[in-house]
């Protein structure tokens, strides 16, 4: 039994040395936020929470490449808020729901620089410095590989884009928004 025992624990630890660990992201408020703005900006990957120090409220940012995920905001009646960006839309809808609203989002396109125009580069420590307070919020980041599962919308909620509300019948709308008991 101790040996078996052993041989599970042995087998826990090698596997654990192997599994690629979260990176946390250190230093000050002011810090943290400059890093963060640096992956996004080079198209990497982080997971965050954001605390508000005021109500102990808490926010999760999920970043890879262009795609965001955000949950925590309230938004109706106390519950949590999501939005997803996959690049193509964004989806919001608080926890619960039925029925969400989904964007189509605009498609970036390459633009050339204009011939003697300065190229305006984004200084992410001023960026950065102008939105942490120190006494306001507490952010814990971490570099970590995210799956692409974690962008796709809940397939129970359905996504109506707000732009066609004024298009649906009232018995469209009704079967959408159904009165709550």
């Amino acid at each position: 039994m101790i040996k078996k025992s052993l041989v599970v624990l042995l087998a826990s630890l090698i596997l654990a040395a192997c599994t690629p660990q979260a990176a946390p992201i250190t230093g000050t408020e002011e810090q943290k936020a400059e890093k963060l703005a640096q992956i996004i900006e080079s198209g990497g990957s982080a997971d965050c929470t954001i605390t508000n120090l005021a109500d102990k409220s808490m926010t999760q940012m999920v970043i890879s490449g262009k795609k965001m995920k955000i949950v925590g905001s309230d938004f109706n009646e106390g519950k949590k808020g999501t939005m997803i960006n996959d690049t193509v839309y964004s989806y919001f809808w608080s926890e619960g729901d039925k029925t969400g609203f989904k964007t189509k989002l605009e498609v970036e396109k390459e633009t050339q620089p204009t011939p003697g125009a300065s190229e305006e580069k984004v200084d992410t420590t001023k960026t950065a410095a102008g939105y942490e307070d120190e006494s306001k919020y507490k952010m814990d980041c971490s570099r970590r590989n995210i799956s692409d599962s974690e962008f796709v919308p809940p397939s129970e909620v359905k996504f109506v884009d707000p732009s066609q509300l004024n298009q649906m019948t009232p018995e469209e709308l009704q079967k959408l928004y159904p009165a709550q008991e």
